[in-house]
């Protein structure tokens, strides 16, 4: 006999996660609706599926009985140098004024020479700190994945299989992703670009469009794949859809071929165009939102995919379209009127560039000041000689907040993963919790994006599966080899189902912007705090909740959840009836910690 334990998501669909009997007789008196997995100690792993072929571990993991790599390989800072503790101190208030633009802009770079909770010289003792009331940004929509490629593969697979997968990532039991975002498609046309004729590009990247010629009418019909995840994302409860564009239409394009311009700094639009696009992009929408099979509102379009980067060239196995400051200006006004002359509430967001070039775009160009929030991605590009790329990453999420800031506009991840970071895969799993913890605390985010949720890199990937075509034989590959979950994927089902749609994130002390994340969820009376150490060496941590009200309804019940190298997906109760702990942090680990039955004190709360 298992017994349910509901999962907080502000969505219709109930879906409960099954545990164990231990844990059942822990839990057997709670009563509230939220109470979150406890089993009575660390090393018990839940599986997402106790039946079938999905396996609860990384595939570069499984069955290894020690640390497969080499101990140079174990610490992503092994070569870092601590430097002494004044200047330490000193380089960190510099670091803290130009982050907040409080004082004088010192010449870049100001980061310090090892930052983050974990990355201090040696400390004597427990770190201690507190999680206080005090709420940074707006409430957060959540946690999501782009469809596009790979909606565009496994939407043609078995039920069975498919199902799966959907359940993995949409449900309770799963990842709790309540954001899709949809690719609208260029479609291709194959005279032009005889390289679409190949079947993987084909079946794969290259996602139809509705519109597959400039006289022919729209069928809407069209991708069926994408538009089979869509509807399975949302019957299992994805509550926030976006659409977006990665080139427009094939035939309004310079080159007749949507993966780009001859020139891939140069636009592949051609001028003559720019309205039909914005009217293409309005039509989708329309069409989702008034079919009455679909009846499903965008509560967002963004008509661009990394347009100021220069990637896009003709030839190449993807759509991808470059746009000047300029042509992304009218395009972004044509966007505006189309969707408003068709009286949609669809937001206009936008750019969708790494986060240096949206910066640039958004702080100069007032045509930006007609976009309803900043999407960014996540990547920052290559870093100044002598510069680590998680210190540029944080220097360029600062520049990005005041800007949004001062603009008063919400700013989304759209986009997240590990570009740009190489290493072992349980390395780059690290690196890229660290990525979703500073967009947090710096980028002041309010949801975070992860680019694909299958893919063929195993760097990337959250889940594994056979890819390959036919799809009956990859099909039959998936039966043999099942379904292979990623230890970002445990990562990431801890972000989501301990912070989900609706919490409110909470500052955490500067020192720990690298390392600590905090949310606090009203709602159902739950602080949730998530733990990075991309170290070697174990830490211990000392903090608490003093200015929460706790033991409220029932006693507080602290539950943490640990993932490292061996374990995928470790549980503990780790304390009742109290508002701070002592744990242990292990060294190259994540970690989070609920404390139940939370509330506010009265007059605590801080803007």
């Amino acid at each position: 006999m298992h017994f349910p334990v509901m999962l907080p998501r502000s969505r219709s669909r109930s879906q409960a996660l099954r545990i164990s009997p231990v844990a059942t007789r822990r839990l057997s008196s709670l009563l509230p609706l939220l109470l979150i997995l406890a089993v009575p100690r660390f090393g018990a792993t839940t599986n997402v599926a106790s039946s079938g072929n999905i396996v609860d571990e990384s595939w570069y993991t499984r069955g290894v009985p020690s640390d497969p790599r080499p101990a140079t390989d174990r610490s992503v800072a092994a070569n870092a140098v601590a430097p002494a503790q004044s200047s330490l101190d000193a380089c960190r208030a510099r670091t803290a004024a130009y982050l907040n633009e409080s004082g004088p802009r010192p010449p870049f770079p100001t980061l310090c020479p090892s930052e983050g909770l974990f990355e201090v010289c040696d400390v004597k003792g427990p770190i201690a700190f507190n999680i206080t009331p005090k709420f940074i940004g707006t409430r957060w929509k959540g946690w999501g994945t782009s469809l596009a490629w790979f909606a565009n593969y496994i939407g043609g697979l078995p039920e069975k299989h498919l199902g799966r997968l959907m359940d993995l990532m949409f449900t309770r039991d799963g990842l709790n992703f309540n954001i899709v975002r949809y690719n609208i498609g260029g479609g291709f046309n194959a005279r032009f670009s005889p390289q679409f004729l190949s079947k993987t590009i084909a079946d794969w990247r290259g996602v139809p469009g509705f519109k597959p010629t400039q006289t022919g009418a729209y069928d809407w019909q069209a991708d069926k794949r994408q538009k089979t995840v869509l509807w399975g994302a949302r019957s299992r409860g994805a509550n926030i859809f976006e659409a977006f564009s990665n080139s427009p239409p094939w035939w309004m394009t310079i080159t007749r071929d949507v993966a780009g311009a001859t020139d891939p700094t140069k636009t592949n639009l051609r001028p003559e165009y720019e309205s039909s696009f914005a009217q293409y992009l309005a039509a989708v929408v329309e069409n989702f939102a008034k079919d009455p099979k679909w009846n499903l509102t965008f509560t967002s379009v963004e008509p661009f995919n990394e347009p100021l980067e220069g990637f896009w060239k003709a030839g190449a196995p993807h759509e991808g379209c470059t746009f000047k400051a300029p042509e992304m200006g009218r395009v972004i006004q044509k966007t505006a009127m189309a969707l408003k002359s068709r009286g949609l509430k669809t937001k206009l967001v936008g750019v969708d560039s790494w986060s240096p070039y949206t910066t640039a775009f958004v702080s100069k160009f007032a045509s930006a000041n007609m976009l309803q929030r900043i999407n960014v991605h996540s990547y920052t590009g290559t870093p100044p000689e002598g510069v680590s790329l998680p210190r540029w990453t944080n220097l360029q999420y600062a520049r990005m907040r005041n800007v949004a800031k001062r603009l008063r506009k919400e700013v989304w991840v759209s986009e997240g993963g590990p570009i740009g970071y190489e290493g072992h895969p349980y390395d780059v799993t690290l690196y890229v919790a660290r990525q979703v913890i500073e967009s947090i605390n710096i980028l002041e985010a309010s949801a975070y994006v992860y680019w694909q949720a299958i893919d063929p890199h195993p760097a990337w990937t959250l889940i594994k599966i056979p890819w390959g075509y036919p799809l009956k034989k990859a099909a039959g590959e998936i039966q043999q080899q099942g379904i292979l979950l990623a230890k970002r994927y445990w990562v990431f089902r801890q972000f989501a189902k301990f912070a989900p749609q609706g919490s409110r994130p909470l500052r955490v002390p500067y020192s720990c912007w690298h390392s600590v994340a905090a949310f606090y969820n009203e709602k159902y009376s739950f602080v949730s705090v998530f733990f990075v150490n991309q170290k070697a060496k174990t830490v211990k941590l000392k903090f608490g909740l003093d200015q929460f009200r706790t033991n409220v309804g029932n006693p507080t019940r602290v539950i943490g959840h640990r993932t490292t190298w061996k374990d995928s997906y470790a549980e503990a109760l780790i304390a009742k009836g109290k508002s701070s702990v002592t744990i242990t942090l292990e060294g190259q680990s994540f970690m989070s910690l609920v404390f139940t039955n939370i509330a506010l004190k009265k007059g605590s709360l801080k803007k």
